[in-house]
């Protein structure tokens, strides 16, 4: 069963997630007229700053397809950060999420136990740079 995957963030996806979020227009500094387009140039120097802010973020995504050992995500991670700029790449494993007593979190609407993703236990090398 496959239950591990990466999750950082790297250039090309917050280059993806910017142009996605970046707007073509701007606000008209006239009241009442409508928004001025933006040209090329001025659209893709804020994609470029909108990903420099994602970069700088917090927010992570899966980045990796689903594997079945953490020896597999481990290697994912090294050719990761030698393919690009990349930042707080983490395995992370699908489990039960379990309560302060150890039984498993119930939905209540489902009445099945809630499943998501948690840290691994992080390895000397997933944990360099």
């Amino acid at each position: 069963m496959s239950t591990f995957a990466v999750f950082g963030m790297t250039l090309a996806l917050a280059m993806t997630d910017a142009r996605k979020a970046t707007g073509i227009t701007r606000p008209n500094p006239k009241t009442g007229h409508p928004p001025i387009a933006l040209t090329e140039e001025e659209w893709l120097e804020k994609v470029k700053y909108n990903a420099m802010r994602i970069m700088t973020g917090v927010k992570v995504k899966q980045l990796s397809p689903m594997f079945d050992a953490p020896q597999l995500a481990e290697k994912f991670i090294e050719i990761a950060r030698k393919s690009g700029d990349c930042r707080d790449l983490r395995i992370r494993a699908k489990r039960t999420f379990v309560d302060a007593q150890g039984e498993p979190v119930i939905n209540p609407k489902t009445k099945a136990p809630k499943v998501g993703w948690v840290e691994w236990p992080a390895s000397s090398a997933s944990v360099a740079a």
